[in-house]
C-alpha cells in the first residue's frame, strides 16, 4: 500500500525509486511528497510534488496514455512554481514556470475560445464519478473519459478540449494534489483556470489525505455552463 493508502503496483513504485533516487544521489535540496513514498523531508525550503505514473491503470492494461507529474512548490498549488508533464509514450512534453508561460515541446500553449457546437470535454466517467458527470456530457459537442488527469488538463491548456470535469462521489476517489499540481500550473499559465465545483479558484495544501473535486477550463465561458 502506498502513502496515499491506494494499492502500489510494480510500475508506480519503480518511476518513483529512480526519482527519489537521482534527487538523493545528486544532493538535490528538494523535499519530496510522492504517492507511494509519502513526505521525505530532506530540510528544504522548496518540495518536489510527484505521481511518478499518472493514469496507471492504463499503463497496466496497454493503453497508451499516461504520464510523469512533477511540481515544485513551497506549501500548496497555488505557490507552484515550476511544473512539468511527460505522455511516457509519446514522449510529448508540457512545462511551465510561474509568470513565463507554459510551454509543449517548445512551443508556447493557449487555450483555446470556446464554441458550444465545436466544444469537446474531458469528464471523469467511472463507478465512482457523480451522475452530475453524465449531464456534463450532454454539455458538449464530443466528450471523452481518457483516465490521466494530468495529461487531460495539459490537452486543455494546448486547445485540444474545453474543459474537465472530476466530480467523483467519495470524498477518497477525489483528485489529489500530486495528480494535478503540475498540470494545474501548466494551465494557468497557458491561459486557463482550475476551479472548485462551487466556482472558487482550487488551491490544495501539499497533503495526501486533502482531496479534491474540480472543474479545469480553457475560456470562462465554460464555467457558467457547467456549473
Amino acid at each position: 500500500m502506498g502513502a496515499d493508502g491506494t494499492p502500489t503496483l510494480s510500475i508506480d513504485k519503480v518511476a518513483e525509486d529512480v526519482i527519489v533516487e537521482y534527487i538523493t544521489d545528486n544532493d538535490i535540496p528538494l523535499n519530496i511528497l510522492s504517492e507511494e513514498a509519502g513526505y521525505i523531508d530532506n530540510k528544504a525550503e522548496k518540495t518536489l510534488v510527484i505521481d511518478p505514473i499518472d493514469g496507471t491503470y492504463n499503463s497496466v492494461m496497454g493503453i497508451p496514455f499516461y504520464s510523469v507529474s512533477m511540481a515544485i512548490g513551497t506549501k500548496s498549488m497555488v505557490d507552484v512554481e515550476a511544473g512539468i508533464v511527460q505522455n511516457v509514450i509519446t514522449g510529448e512534453l508540457f512545462y511551465a514556470e510561474n509568470g513565463k508561460g507554459a510551454f509543449r515541446d517548445g512551443c508556447r500553449l493557449n487555450v483555446r475560445k470556446y464554441i458550444q457546437k465545436q466544444s469537446t470535454l474531458f469528464v471523469y466517467m467511472g463507478r465512482h464519478s457523480k451522475v452530475d458527470c453524465y449531464h456534463v456530457t450532454k454539455k458538449a459537442n464530443r466528450s471523452r473519459s481518457m483516465g490521466c488527469a494530468s495529461l487531460e488538463m495539459c490537452m486543455v491548456a494546448k486547445g485540444s478540449a474545453d474543459g474537465y470535469y472530476f466530480n467523483a462521489d467519495h470524498y477518497d476517489k477525489s483528485i489529489r494534489v500530486i495528480d494535478i499540481a503540475a498540470s494545474a500550473l501548466i494551465l494557468r499559465e497557458a491561459g486557463g483556470e482550475i476551479v472548485d465545483l462551487s466556482g472558487n479558484r482550487l488551491d490544495m495544501p501539499f497533503d495526501l489525505k486533502v482531496r479534491s473535486n474540480f472543474l479545469a477550463y480553457g475560456d470562462e465561458a465554460i464555467k457558467g455552463v457547467l456549473l
